[in-house]
């Protein structure tokens, strides 16, 4: 009788360890398996002065929100700037198709970084990026969002 009590209390000290530790969950983000097979730049020309700039865009899976894609949109610099860009963001996963524009601006130096959350659902997506309104280069992604 009394080894089944110490069983117990035993037992019951192991799940509540458990249970803490899955409560603990960390703020850090998902790895996001990508393929990106033209690259992650978009080269481009600015909206006024018609001015030569680069752009990149990186992803990474959001924290704590399955099916979440957070986009990080980064002018590079324009030669004879200041100019902007609109990028365009078009992807397909689980989620169904969805557009989200994302308006960056910068000078000869690199500009500020847009991040934008992005619903593509879990499981395979393609999002491919491209700027206007003069039309440059584009990427494209392949990605396992969890």
């Amino acid at each position: 009788m009394r080894a089944r009590r110490m069983l117990a209390v035993v037992v019951s000290m192991v799940i509540a360890v458990l249970l803490s530790g899955l409560a603990a969950t960390s703020a850090h983000a998902d790895p996001l398996p990508q393929l990106t097979p033209i690259g992650t730049t978009l080269g481009t020309f600015g909206e006024a002065r018609l001015c030569a700039g680069a752009i990149n865009v990186a992803l990474e899976a959001t924290p704590d929100q399955p099916g979440h894609v957070l986009a990080h949109v980064t002018p590079r610099g324009y030669l004879g700037g200041p100019c902007g860009n609109h990028v365009k963001l078009a992807w397909i996963g689980s989620a169904g198709p969805r557009i989200q524009d994302v308006y960056v601006h910068a000078g000869a130096a690199p500009g500020a970084t847009e991040t934008v959350d992005l619903w593509m659902g879990a499981g395979p997506a393609k999002l491919m990026a491209a700027a206007w309104p003069i039309p440059g280069t584009f990427a494209e992604w392949y990605l396992l969002v969890p």
